[in-house]
């Protein structure tokens, strides 16, 4: 493959990760999950292969934060790879980590790492939440 393909390659999987993301706000989770490969794995938690864990963790986020956002703010493509660097926001309107609903609005950063196949299918996930974030909003620990 030449530079310009790759630079190709890289562009139109930087474009299908901003689209799986758009379905996600969307909840459009049929079109979201489109963009991921029917042997996806999340890398970041040992889960087995399969389009329907990605499903359920999308599914489990929506039940815990049923107005979550997610506004991308970095998208880095090469290869085969995107990165992202994206803030989320959500309302504590359920239990979460024990801490009864606030009705505060969270904020945190989260990355996350894909590796897409031939097709521009996302086959591998990465992810870091930045959990103390989320805790000291909650008031499980002190105020950075």
């Amino acid at each position: 493959m030449n530079q310009r393909q790759t630079h190709s390659v890289a562009q139109r999987n930087r474009q299908n990760y901003l689209r799986a993301k758009d379905a996600y706000n969307a909840r459009d989770l049929d079109a979201c999950i489109a963009h991921y490969a029917p042997d996806h794995q999340i890398m970041s938690k040992p889960m087995p292969r399969g389009r329907e864990q990605i499903r359920k963790f999308f599914e489990e986020s929506f039940a815990t934060w049923p107005d979550i956002r997610i506004v991308v703010e970095n998208a880095l493509a090469e290869d085969d790879w995107v990165m992202g660097r994206s803030i989320t926001t959500a309302t504590h309107s359920k239990p979460v980590m024990g801490v009864p609903a606030t009705h505060k609005t969270i904020e945190t950063t989260f990355w996350d790492l894909h590796r897409f196949n031939e097709e521009g299918l996302i086959v591998q996930t990465w992810n870091l939440m930045d959990s103390l974030s989320i805790m000291s909003q909650l008031g499980l620990m002190p105020s950075r």
